[in-house]
């Protein structure tokens, strides 16, 4: 059987570059994509694949909405969720993977859609995980920028989904995912 990891350093959430300015592409790259994304045979405790990711909210801003209580609250918490893979990509690039049953930091669920009702009514999009490409640019963005989805590079992405398809995994495939905090032990 499979399993998703996701190790989050606590410096993930020190994602701007000068806290006392406001969110933005120009102020919120610190600490990117230092967290760790593993697919685990829970069979012999193997790591089949790793690579750094982005889980942290760090896109809060622009066309992105903040978090309801922290602007990184669209950051999925930690603990378990459900990982269903290879879901359509509507308007990603590449194979992408949903993120579900599980909350986020804001404590609102995330439900078997990948979506949710924000506080105020409001339904979120889907928690992803997904590459960085911009079709603006035809490849892949300097950082990733994570509205609470996890952000890999586009071979990151396209690696990980071999490894998942050379562990038998199809198209809607459920696996248990986590995310674990205080990777490295760093304070936040």
């Amino acid at each position: 059987m499979l399993k998703v990891e996701v190790w989050r350093n606590r410096r993930s959430y020190d994602f701007k570059v000068c806290p006392e300015k406001p969110d933005s592409f120009e102020n919120n790259w610190k600490n990117n994509s230092v967290d760790l994304l593993q697919l685990i045979d829970t069979d012999t405790g193997k790591a089949l694949f790793s690579c750094r990711c982005q889980s942290v909210a760090n896109y809060c801003f622009g066309k992105e909405r903040p978090g309801d209580t922290v602007s990184y609250g669209d950051t999925i918490a930690e603990g378990k969720f459900t990982l269903r893979c290879f879901v359509p990509p509507r308007a990603f690039h590449g194979e992408i993977h949903a993120i579900t049953s599980t909350t986020d930091k804001d404590g609102q669920t995330i439900d078997r859609n990948a979506m949710q009702i924000s506080a105020d009514g409001y339904q979120n999009g889907r928690w992803l995980i997904h590459d960085r490409y911009s079709q603006k640019a035809g490849h892949d963005t300097n950082y990733a920028w994570s509205a609470g989805c996890i952000i890999l590079s586009s071979a990151d992405l396209a690696l990980f989904n071999a490894a998942l398809r050379d562990g038998g995994i199809s198209s809607g495939d459920e696996l248990t995912g986590e995310v674990v905090e205080d990777f490295y032990g760093q304070a936040a």
